[in-house]
Parts: structure tokens; sequence; C-alpha cells
């Protein structure tokens, strides 16, 4: 207990404050002559015993702030364990990564010299829940570019990771902003890598996570080859012996 006598002679209308009186910070004693104001912490009698029940006025339960037995009575205030939680890295969130995407490509496994060869990876959004830091949480990533690896040393970072010939309503080979056309016959293994940002809620809200994830998809081997083209009088099947046959 903390206390606090004053001694002091008295004037005819000295005491404590409406408030504190309505606080119960002081006692007073009037002798006639002297004034004793006695002064106890908030939260504890003069014998040192809590003044009131712990569990009054206890505020509402919180997943980031614990609060011991016996604190917490008195108008409100009362004493805390403050868990304190570090800023999550990218290297904190592996185990919530998503997984590695395939690669697609058009029109399948070949393509031609100088015409483009359509590069497709399916990238969305993945959310999981959790425990990091001991504490529940939920884990989002956004894709937020793919980089594409063609095999013949040409790369491309587009804003995502494109559509089917079909999807975008054009005729095969015609180019996209995920396509190349290699320039020489040859096979080529290409290759991706999504490009991931990611936030974290352990029920507060979401917050980003500095840095990017990057996460590599699987190959795709093209084979391309060269057409070459020529004017005859006949086909090959009514003139095996022409030029080109």
């Amino acid at each position: 207990m903390l206390a606090l006598v004053l001694a002091f002679a008295i004037n005819a209308g000295s005491q404590c404050s409406a408030v504190e009186r309505l606080a119960g910070l002081c006692s007073v004693t009037n002798t006639g002559t002297t004034v004793e104001v006695g002064a106890t912490r908030p939260g504890g009698g003069t014998d040192g015993t809590d003044a009131t029940d712990a569990t009054d006025d206890a505020p509402p339960a919180d997943p980031l702030l614990r609060t011991p037995a016996g604190c917490g009575g008195l108008r409100g205030e009362g004493c805390y364990s403050v868990e304190v939680v570090r800023e999550p890295a990218m290297s904190d969130l592996a185990s919530f990564a998503p997984a590695p995407l395939a690669l697609g490509d058009e029109p399948g496994g070949v393509g031609l010299v100088g015409m483009p060869v359509n590069f497709v990876v399916d990238a969305h959004g993945h959310e999981q829940t959790g425990t990091l830091f001991d504490l529940p949480v939920a884990v989002r990533f956004t894709p937020e570019a793919v980089l594409f690896s063609y095999g013949d040393g040409a790369t491309r970072t587009a804003a995502d990771g494109g559509r089917s010939w079909g999807e975008l309503g054009l005729a095969s080979f015609s180019a996209t902003s995920t396509s190349h056309a290699y320039s020489a016959r040859g096979s080529y293994t290409a290759s991706a890598a999504v490009r991931y940002s990611a936030s974290v809620d352990f029920g507060r809200g979401p917050v980003a996570v500095p840095g990017w994830l990057e996460i590599p998809t699987g190959t795709s081997e093209v084979r391309v080859f060269e057409v070459r083209t020529a004017l005859v009088d006949r086909t090959c099947i009514e003139d095996p012996a022409a030029s080109g046959c």
C-alpha cells in the first residue's frame, strides 16, 4: 500500500475535492485543528487488499491482451500482460505458400519458326488459415506478375498468367501478352514463376507482409519446326519426284 499523510492548519472550507471523494481516493479526519488526508494507490484498500472484486469492469477479451488473475477491477483500470506480435516476414509464411502451378502452351508442345506460341499460367489468389507465432491467422497470397522464361534466352514479365486463344477470341498463332515467337527450329524448355504479394490477418484486419514470394511453375517442352513452301504444278502425291517431295 502507498500512503501519504499531510498535516496542516485547517481553514473553514478545507476538504477533499468532490472528484477525489467520488473516486474514493481519500478519507478525511477533522480534529478541529488539523486534517489528515489518507491516500491509497487505486485498486487497493488501506489494508493492502483489493477494494473491489477482480472481475468488476473487466475489459473485453482480446486474443493479443492477456489479463492475469486478480487484475482489472477498480473503475476500469487493470494490469495487463501485452503479447507483442513481431512483424512476419515472407520466410515465416513458407508453410502457407501456394502450390506450384502448371505451365501450358498452345498449340500443344509444338511451334513454328517465326509464329507465336501462346503460354498460359492459371494464376489466382490463394488463402489458408493456420497458426503463426502461436496465434490463429489467415494468410492470403495475391498474384502480382508472372515471369516467363522461354528457353531460348528470351524472358517476359506479364501482369498475369495470360489466357488461351479461345478465351481471347483469337485465331491460332496470334500474338498475346504472354506468347513468344522462336527464331530457330529446335527443342526448348520453357518455364515461369508466379510472383505473389502476401498479407496476414490475426483477427484485426489484413496487414501486408513486405517483399514478394516467387513460386516456380512446371516446365513445358516445345519442339519448333521450320515450314518451307514452294510453288509446284502438282502435289507430291501426283508427282512424287517433284521438287520438295
